[in-house]
């Protein structure tokens, strides 16, 4: 008898700690829902690079960040990124909190995968403000 009142009383807690940390989680699914949908909404142009290293050739890789490029992010997780050249670079994104990941093919020949990451300063339906966490640093807006 006593077994079984303390079985209930320990399956009675697990179920108030369970509905106590349900809220929470949903909170934190509809906000990433939210972000998601508000960096989907749209192509991103840049207006304004804050670090001159940012839009040297060498220093990026081969792909500068310069004011008129677009970005572009999908509901599928796929991103597509075109400068002034006429260059394109695409690949994945994930977003895990207040940082955005983009994984992407490396542009030279060495065949890997190189991820850059960027911390969301600012997000609405027309303003994104990122700050490069990835080397060389630097922050960009777009509109």
């Amino acid at each position: 008898m006593k077994k079984l009142q303390l079985l209930s009383k320990a399956l009675l807690l697990v179920a108030i700690l369970g509905l106590a940390f349900t809220p929470r989680a949903n909170a934190q699914d509809r906000n990433k829902r939210q972000r998601e949908s508000l960096l989907t909404a749209k192509k991103w142009t840049i207006v304004e690079v804050k670090r001159n290293k940012l839009g040297k050739l060498k220093k990026m890789d081969g792909f500068r960040l310069e004011v008129g490029n677009e970005f572009s992010l999908g509901i599928d997780h796929k991103f597509g990124y075109k400068n002034n050249d006429y260059e394109y670079m695409s690949g994945k994104w994930v977003l895990d909190g207040n940082i955005l990941m983009l994984i992407h093919d490396a542009r030279d020949a060495t065949n890997r995968l190189e991820n850059t990451r960027y911390k969301i300063k600012r997000l609405s339906k027309d303003e994104l403000f990122l700050k490069r966490i990835s080397k060389p640093k630097g922050k960009i807006r777009f509109k």
